[in-house]
């Protein structure tokens, strides 16, 4: 996919936009506001990141850098794990704060790491089969925690490959590991709504989950779909709510698998996805045709919000320099962005995160 052509006036933009403290949603129902910027001593490229229980975290693959620090921006711990080893883990894209302030660090290989508050890690689990989706997206919501068991997203159970036409219809979409035995077993089955029912060809996806209460979110995050299923009925399928995005741009699914025909410029994805009170939250990015219609515009994350009893808000439209957002809970409360590195100068050697809130209208 070919990205570079739109990409330096996005990053021209994000430039000025990174300066402003206030960005404007659409229909005018909520203000992004900007509390605070805290600048962290941290260098180059960011890789997954997470924020809970007052402390955040944040990780570079590169160097292995783990750097843990609080609401205000102070360093509460900082420790270099190497990427190989029985005490290492390769390319962590998932990161999640439990309770007790231990963190979880899934990586790319189906290493699971359990580092404590010092960020020393203290217990590596292994998966009893590879990953079938070597995704190196970056900060992928693929782990968390019900009642003592792991889920996560870890397709490739019996040497299956997700490539294949109707993987996701035929098998399971997640695992769920104990971490004391070792022992994963499938869990999740998909949507009857999905496109992924379907025997066509579509782009290789990855999944997104999260969890509030008994209830888990799923979304593929290149289907404007998500799932809801009932925890306390051992994942039971609820129901499925469509994005309510007219602009979310797709690769159609094909009898063979011919990928991209040269019509789309850049696909819609979804980024981040929280689980809510009564309801979830996603962040996304509508796409571009090679050939827009009128009024399309360069495309930019967004923050929609989903509630049962008044469903979707209007889209939020998020700093064009964002590279993801570290948290999300509710609607009155103030959550975390990390700046894009990229977008910083050049010689810079911290990293930004903003605190934002939303103020309604």
């Amino acid at each position: 996919m070919k990205i570079k052509t739109y990409l330096f006036p996005i990053l021209v933009i994000a430039l000025f936009s990174g300066s402003c403290n206030l960005f404007q949603s659409n229909s005018g129902q909520y203000e992004l506001v900007v509390l605070d910027t805290l600048n962290i001593p941290f260098s180059g490229d960011i890789h997954a990141g997470t924020y809970a229980h007052n402390t955040g975290l944040i990780y570079n693959y590169q160097s292995g850098e783990y750097l843990k620090f609080d609401s205000l921006g102070n360093v509460l711990a900082n420790k270099i794990i190497p990427t190989v080893g029985d005490s290492g883990l390769y390319y962590v894209n998932g990161l999640k704060i439990i309770e007790n302030g231990n963190i979880l660090a899934k990586s790319i290989k189906g290493e699971i790491g359990l580092l404590d508050e010092e960020l020393n890690l203290v217990k590596k689990a292994n998966m009893p089969f590879p990953n079938g989706s070597l995704d190196l997206k970056r900060n992928q919501n693929a782990i968390n925690v019900y009642k003592d068991e792991l889920l996560l997203f870890h397709p490739g159970r019996n040497n299956k490959s997700p490539y294949e036409l109707g993987y996701y219809r035929d098998n399971y979409l997640l695992e769920k590991l104990n971490p004391s035995t070792g022992v994963a077993t499938p869990f999740l089955k998909l949507s009857p709504k999905s496109q992924y029912q379907e025997s066509l060809h579509f782009e290789p996806p990855t999944a997104l989950i999260s969890i509030s209460d008994n209830s888990l979110y799923f979304v593929f995050n290149k289907e404007p779909l998500i799932s809801k299923y009932d925890l306390s009925n051992n994942g039971e399928w609820v129901n499925s709510i469509p994005l309510d995005s007219e602009d979310f741009v797709q690769v159609k699914g094909q009898k063979l698998p011919l990928g991209n025909d040269g019509s789309v410029l850049v696909e819609g994805e979804i980024t981040n996805l929280f689980a809510l009170k009564n309801g979830f939250a996603v962040v996304y990015i509508d796409g571009l045709l090679k050939e827009p219609g009128p009024g399309q515009k360069i495309p930019g994350k967004q923050l929609k919000i989903y509630n049962y009893e008044t469903g979707w808000s209007a889209p939020i439209e998020l700093p064009f320099n964002l590279l993801f957002l570290l948290n999300f809970e509710q609607e009155n409360k103030a959550f975390y962005g990390l700046i894009n590195p990229k977008t910083l100068p050049i010689d810079n050697n911290q990293a930004q995160v903003l605190k934002y809130q939303l103020a309604s209208h």
